[in-house]
């Protein structure tokens, strides 16, 4: 039964439906996203340009030894630069608003065969309950950080004790380090799992309950861990798949021996013959591939959280409320 629950809740995003939302809602974040993407680099075009020149002369400068380390007026980034900081904060904050909005889209209509706003978008309460999941998330992040730094800080000093002291570091030593990593990696993944649906949770409910998704997850650990491995490998062997069909495509061979024989020409040649429309309109595709992917690859993480969330609902694990 168990098994026969984890499948379901793999492809629950889709499963079939009184009516399509989840692709025009998809296609109307994808449109979205890159007209914010658009605007940002529209607003900051010349900060972007003096930093590419910016890094490319540092990366010169790198291939030269001989001419001795760059000063340090010359390291420093153009004044333009600076201002990149700001504006990026502030873009990745609306992105992440966005984000938000539209993973509440696809979870309201998963969970109560809702839809709000225009194309299931609104800045409504759904938005904020799964935007302030993410902070919780990111703050959650910041504690195992500090957890792994203490342990594996912890254990270096004691071993560079040891060996400042003449001894060698005996086998506790090395292996309680271990240990711990290993520990930690695997309650990485036990609380990550079991709290998941944290974002679906407050969907359901209808009020911000992160640490509800406790409650959801509940006897389902190993369902939940299974969805999310095969949607994970399955993810990973189309990237994988497109990885080498880049690199076949692209003449990786080819492009090597020109860029081996030392002969700038040579590289150069190699390099225009694959820039025609052929060439670019295979890439272009493979591009196009790899994003429709990455849309489904989260869509399907969205619908698992959200079918956890629709049986803690039924079995009266959880309560919506009004």
């Amino acid at each position: 039964m168990a098994d026969k629950q984890a499948l379901n809740a793999t492809f629950f995003a889709f499963r079939k439906r009184d009516k399509a939302v989840l692709l025009p809602t998809t296609i109307a974040f994808a449109v979205l996203a890159l007209g914010t993407f658009a605007l940002f680099a529209a607003l900051n075009w010349q900060a972007s340009v003096d930093y590419l020149n910016w890094a490319a002369s540092m990366g010169a400068a790198s291939t030269k030894p001989t001419q001795g380390p760059p000063s340090f007026e010359a390291m420093m980034p153009p004044a333009s630069v600076m201002s990149l900081i700001p504006a990026y904060l502030l873009f990745v904050l609306a992105y992440y608003v966005l984000l938000a909005a539209y993973e509440a889209a696809c979870l309201r209509w998963m969970i109560r065969g809702e839809t709000a706003g225009l194309f299931g978008f609104s800045l409504g309460a759904d938005t904020w309950r799964v935007y302030f999941t993410y902070w919780i998330w990111l703050l959650l992040l910041i504690a195992f950080y500090i957890v792994c730094a203490i342990t594996v800080g912890g254990a270096a000093v004691s071993m560079i004790a040891m060996s400042q002291a003449g001894g060698e570091p005996s086998l506790s030593a090395v292996l309680i380090p271990l240990v711990l990593g290993v520990v930690i990696l695997l309650g990485l993944i036990y609380f990550s799992v079991r709290l998941a649906p944290a974002a679906a949770t407050s969907v359901a409910r209808k009020r911000f309950a992160f640490f509800d998704a406790w409650k959801v997850s509940k006897g389902r650990f190993w369902g939940l861990l299974g969805a999310f491995l095969l949607l994970f490998l399955m993810y990973m062997v189309l990237c994988i798949a497109l990885g080498v069909a880049w690199g076949v495509f692209m003449g990786v061979a080819v492009l090597g021996q020109g860029m081996q024989s030392g002969d700038p020409q040579s590289a150069e040649e190699a390099l225009r013959a694959f820039a025609n429309p052929q060439m670019l309109t295979g890439v272009a595709l493979m591009y196009v591939v790899l994003i429709v992917a990455a849309f489904t690859f989260y869509v399907a993480l969205f619908g698992v959280n959200a079918r956890a969330a629709q049986l803690a609902l039924e079995e009266g694990k959880i309560t919506a409320g009004a």
